[in-house]
């Protein structure tokens, strides 16, 4: 049994990319996969997962596929909150 998605155009690209670099099959492995991967580290986080949501809404303002910047921009919110 399958269903229909609908995702934004720009989430499209970004799983057609992810696809290309895994060379998944079909737009569905790289989803499946992308899900599984996914799964596995939300098990590993032990902090608090609404302020890491919150974190990721920052970073997509900022950059989104920008992700070799995060730490840098992690230091910088958490410095910034801080004072």
């Amino acid at each position: 049994m399958s269903t229909t998605v609908r995702i934004s155009f720009e989430d499209k690209e970004r799983l057609t990319r992810f696809a290309k670099k895994i060379n998944a099959p079909s737009l569905a492995e790289a989803f499946r996969i992308a899900l599984s991967m996914a799964e596995e580290k939300l098990e590993e986080f032990k902090g608090d997962i609404e302020a890491l949501k919150e974190l990721l809404e920052h970073a997509r303002v900022i950059g989104g596929d920008i992700s070799e910047h995060i730490d840098e921009e992690l230091a910088k919110t958490l410095y910034t909150e801080s004072k």
